[in-house]
C-alpha cells in the first residue's frame, strides 16, 4: 500500500538486447521483488514477441494478470513497455528491450489500473542504451491527476459504446493494422479509460504486436495486408456475445457522457462492476 507520503513502490525489470552490442535477448536488471517465478513469467512474454517486423514500430504498452504470486503471495499485474531501440549489433533496424513494472493489484488500484497513466508520469526507462542498476521505482499516487472524461471526443461514442458492452460481456476486441496509427491506439486509450476499475484489473491489453502472444482481450494488431490498397486502413473485431449487465452498463455511462455529467460517469466507473468474472 503508498506510504504516508502517497508513495508507491513499483518491482522493475529490463530484458532485451541492447542495441550495438553483439548479445543475445536477456536479463539486464532487476529489483530484489522479481521472484524466479515473476521473472520467468515476464521472459516468456518478452520472448514470444520475436523480431521487430514493422520499422515504423515506436513502442507497445502491455498489461496482464500475472499468475505468479507477489513475494508476500498477493496478486500481481504487469504493465510492460516494448520499445524499438534502432539498430542491432549487425546494423538492422529493430532491436526491442522491454521494461516491465509489476505492481501489487492493491497498489495499482491507486492508479486505477490505467498503464497510459503509468507512461505520462515517467515510470518507464527513457535510456535504452545500457544494461541498468535497476532500483525500485517511486511513484507519487496523490499527485496524479484524476481522470478527464471530458477529452473523450463525441464522434467515437457510438463505437466505444459497443466496445465497451462487449469486453464487460466477456468477449473481445481486435483491431487489426498494416501500420502503427495513433488513432487505432487512441481507441485503445478510451476504450480502457471508460471500464469500471476493477475490471481493468483483469484485462489483457496490448496498444500495438505483432502476432497474438497473449489471451488479449483488448488488442492491436500488425497484419500487413497484400488486399488492402490502403495501408492506413484498420479493421476492427469483436468476439462473443453481449449480456444484458454489460448493455444497461453502457447506457447509463453514455448517458451520463452525453449530458456532461463528467463527476455520474466517474462514480460509475469506481463502482463494482455486477457481472465481473
Amino acid at each position: 500500500m503508498p506510504d504516508e507520503k502517497g508513495l508507491i513502490s513499483i518491482e522493475n525489470m529490463f530484458y532485451g538486447a541492447l542495441p550495438n552490442r553483439r548479445m543475445g535477448q536477456e536479463v539486464l536488471g532487476k529489483t530484489p521483488g522479481i521472484t524466479a517465478e515473476i521473472e520467468a513469467e515476464i521472459v516468456e512474454f518478452c520472448n514470444s514477441w520475436g523480431d521487430c517486423r514493422n520499422l515504423k514500430f515506436r513502442r507497445s504498452l502491455n498489461q496482464f494478470p500475472l499468475d505468479a504470486p507477489g513475494s508476500d503471495g498477493s496478486d500481481m499485474i504487469a504493465v510492460v513497455k516494448v520499445v524499438n531501440a534502432g539498430r542491432d549489433s549487425m546494423g538492422r533496424e529493430g532491436t526491442l528491450v522491454r521494461h516491465a513494472l509489476i505492481l501489487n493489484e492493491n497498489d495499482y488500484r491507486q492508479i486505477e489500473f490505467n498503464p497510459f497513466t503509468l507512461e505520462a508520469q515517467g515510470a518507464f526507462l527513457e535510456a535504452w542504451t545500457q544494461a541498468c542498476d535497476c532500483r525500485p521505482i517511486l511513484v507519487n499516487s496523490r499527485i496524479i491527476p484524476p481522470t478527464d472524461l471530458s477529452e473523450i471526443p463525441r464522434s467515437f461514442f457510438k463505437q466505444i459504446k459497443e466496445y465497451i458492452e462487449t469486453v464487460l460481456s466477456g468477449g473481445t476486441i481486435f483491431l487489426f493494422i498494416n501500420n502503427h496509427l495513433h488513432t487505432a491506439e487512441d481507441v485503445i486509450y478510451y476504450v480502457f479509460k471508460l471500464l469500471p476499475a476493477d475490471f481493468r484489473a483483469q484485462i489483457a491489453l496490448t496498444t500495438f504486436a505483432f502476432r497474438r502472444n497473449l489471451e488479449y482481450q483488448i488488442g492491436c494488431y500488425y497484419r500487413q495486408s497484400d488486399t488492402s490498397p490502403d495501408p492506413l486502413k484498420v479493421q476492427f473485431e469483436m468476439s462473443g456475445e453481449k449480456n444484458r449487465a454489460a448493455i444497461d452498463f453502457a447506457a447509463e455511462l453514455f448517458d451520463s457522457l452525453e449530458n456532461e455529467k463528467y463527476g455520474q460517469a466517474a462514480r460509475l466507473l469506481a463502482a463494482p462492476f455486477p457481472a465481473k468474472k
